[in-house]
């Protein structure tokens, strides 16, 4: 499949990029871009932020289906449903991001992205801790998992307006830090005993509780740039 995608871009998908902004190949320059945008700490901070929101939805991709089954009851054949509802979520956010959006700033709902998967993070603790019942940990992470898209693709926005000249390389490297810190957490994540809902939790918790940490850094080092 990657083989046959490669080509069809190869053939069909034309360059958009004007020529005089193209920049050829050369290891050099790829890797002093590379250096470049390690070194900028708040497009950094914006990547890491993003990594950690696809973190955890990485967590409940690795154990949801045990929590959910296993742990919940829900019968095999019906698990697709509740894994739906997330699509639908992720669906009905990147909708209201696409409206909102162009109002308030690729920034501002970046940060709003985050906010609702914290919220929505402490609550599923909260219902734990009280017991409260299946639905509230359904309802949390189809809230979560819908804002990934939200924060992905505002991240990627905010980020290439701080680097136009190599966004192929900004690209890339954000690309990178999302599935990377994803595989890491889901790994992780992999080798823990399940009892309860609880190590599923604690990794959402922890991916959005660094995800909000690496925003409010990125606040302020854009406040000390001012």
């Amino acid at each position: 499949m990657a083989l046959l995608a490669s080509l069809m871009i190869g053939l069909f998908i034309r360059e958009t990029l004007p020529a005089e902004r193209r920049q050829p190949f050369h290891l050099r320059t790829t890797l002093g871009n590379f250096a470049t945008l390690f070194r900028h700490k708040r497009v950094l901070s914006y990547m890491l932020a993003s990594g950690f929101s696809f973190a955890g939805m990485f967590s409940f991709l690795s154990a949801g289906p045990f929590v959910y089954i296993n742990i919940n009851h829900v019968a095999p054949q019906h698990f697709g449903y509740y894994f739906a509802l997330n699509i639908v979520f992720l669906f009905l956010m990147t909708m209201f991001n696409s409206r909102f959006v162009r109002r308030v700033g690729a920034l501002r709902m970046f940060r709003a992205g985050l906010w609702i998967q914290f919220a929505m993070a402490v609550w599923m603790v909260v219902c734990a801790l009280l017991d409260v019942g299946f639905w509230s940990l359904v309802i949390g992470v189809a809230a979560f998992v819908g804002c990934v898209s939200m924060v992905s693709s505002n991240a990627m926005a905010v980020i290439l307006d701080e680097f136009p000249h190599m966004a192929g390389t900004a690209s890339s490297l954000a690309g990178t830090f999302r599935f990377g810190i994803g595989a890491i957490i889901g790994a992780l994540l992999s080798m823990a005993t399940f009892t309860t809902a609880w190590p599923m939790l604690i990794s959402i918790a922890f991916c959005a509780t660094c995800s909000i940490f690496f925003s409010l850094y990125a606040s302020r080092r854009r406040k000390i740039a001012r």
